[in-house]
């Protein structure tokens, strides 16, 4: 009988047990299906939108000469002064003369600061353009220098140059900021990077110019690369080349910034001139020289597999392709062969990112020149360019999409005019000197070339540098 009661106990504690448990499952579930109330707090945000910052252009300066003081073999000298254009839909342009670091007669044989301001409530910058020529003819150097007037930045490539025999090659280097630039170069040849003791903490006063003879860091340095990286302060680089073959000068070039390693580059208004003349003058010492050569850089860790094409412009034969693998961290030159006189669109497409430019050399009854045409960057919709005052200026437009373009070209003065650009091709037309608008452009890559008999020179056209975007910004 007691053991009947005390199951019947244990029974009824295991069903309360057992009931207990069950109604907090349901609590416990029924509060997790419940709304419950929310709080939170949300952080303080406040969108920040830069103001355009005013325009600013550094022209290079005058062609330069070493050597002129036997005293001082790497103080370099001013030969005379180039012709500056510039061009703005803003307000007027500000002009302002850089310490030059060359022996000179004055602010007009000086690199120039040109700026630009954005007016009050703009929301973009105004549109703004320059450039520079000069024509030299001395003993020991002659030829067309031009060069776009640029905007300062802390990373350049340079392509082009050389330290071989009879050709002196300069770095030049003008620091617009108000600080001083502390600049590191790094020098790519054929055999692959420069061991360069010198080459780093090169100091540019703020304001000023320093030129560096790049014989001095590479010698006998057949197909130099350059890049340009600074601290403090920003620069604007370029490279100057001469050539003199004995005693026979045959050409001097400004050279600006290639594009950054891609593994695209498009190379607009590659000008052959003469060849025939080009091709049957070459000697044992100007082999490679003269002839029409891609310059290619590969400045990572693998190979590159190249492939090159060279399209024709209107009123040009047809081109050529060419294939070639380039070793990684060497400078390779691959000749442009089977082209004929005219201008090209070059093209490099690359397993990895390249930089490059390409050389061409001419010959006139009297004279001889090259050029450098670096690699640009694709225009925006609406950009401005200048063509200075000197020979046989031409505007060159490539287009690498798969439809036909139509581009207004309006100058400051005159009718506007349109440009049919094929796709996959190139056009080109004369132009005086003066500021021209495009519209409808973006996408296009241009250049301008200069020449005359015996006398050649080009530069690229870039759009200006990324404005800064709405910043977001939560206060602590």
């Amino acid at each position: 009988m007691a053991d009947r009661r005390m199951l019947t106990r244990i029974g009824i504690r295991t069903a309360g047990g057992l009931v207990g448990a069950g109604i907090a499952v349901v609590v416990v579930a029924g509060a997790s299906l419940l709304p419950l109330p929310g709080f939170a707090i949300g952080a303080p945000q406040q969108t920040v939108r830069p103001v355009p910052a005013d325009q600013q252009r550094v022209c290079p300066g005058p062609i330069l000469a070493l050597a002129a003081d036997a005293g001082e073999a790497t103080r370099p000298t001013s030969l005379g002064e180039p012709t500056v254009a510039a061009g703005t839909d803003g307000p007027e342009i500000q002009t302002r003369s850089l310490t030059p670091d060359a022996d000179s007669a004055g602010e007009a044989e000086a690199p120039e600061l040109l700026s630009t301001a954005t007016p009050q409530g703009a929301t973009t910058p105004p549109l703004f353009a320059a450039a520079q020529a000069q024509v030299a003819q001395t003993e020991d150097l002659a030829g067309l220098a031009s060069a776009a007037c640029a905007e300062p930045s802390a990373d350049t490539w340079l392509v082009g140059g050389s330290t071989a025999l009879g050709q002196t090659s300069l770095v030049l280097l003008a620091n617009p900021t108000s600080v001083d630039a502390s600049v590191d170069l790094t020098i790519y040849a054929e055999t692959g990077p420069v061991d360069a003791p010198g080459a780093t903490g090169i100091v540019v006063p703020a304001g000023a110019q320093k030129v560096v003879p790049l014989a001095g860091l590479a010698p006998s340095a057949a197909a130099p690369v350059v890049r340009v990286r600074t601290s403090g302060g920003e620069v604007v680089a370029s490279l100057q080349q001469s050539y003199e073959q004995g005693i026979q000068p045959r050409g001097v070039e400004l050279t600006g910034a290639t594009a950054a390693p891609e593994r695209q580059q498009i190379i607009t208004g590659v000008t052959i001139a003469n060849l025939a003349a080009v091709t049957a003058g070459q000697s044992g010492e100007s082999v490679g020289v003269d002839f029409p050569t891609v310059r290619l850089l590969v400045p990572g860790d693998a190979d590159a597999d190249v492939q090159i094409g060279a399209v024709g412009e209107n009123g040009t034969a047809a081109g050529n392709s060419y294939s070639q693998t380039v070793k990684a961290g060497n400078v390779a030159e691959i000749p442009l062969q089977g082209l004929k006189d005219g201008s090209f669109t070059v093209t490099v497409n690359s397993s990895v990112p390249v930089v490059a430019a390409v050389r061409t050399s001419v010959i006139g009854s009297k004279a001889r020149d090259f050029s450098w045409f670096a690699a640009s960057r694709a225009l925006a919709d609406k950009a401005m360019y200048v063509a200075p005052s000197g020979p046989g200026a031409m505007l060159h437009l490539s287009n690498p999409t798969e439809a036909d373009r139509t581009v207004t070209m309006t100058p400051q003065s005159g009718a506007a005019k349109k440009i049919t650009v094929p796709a996959e091709g190139g056009s080109n037309l004369v132009v005086a000197a003066g500021r021209y608008t495009l519209d409808d452009a973006k996408g296009l890559y241009g250049s301008v070339s200069m020449g005359a008999d015996g006398v050649a020179s080009s530069f690229a056209l870039n759009p200006p540098g990324p404005l800064a975007a709405p910043i977001d910004v939560y206060p602590r």
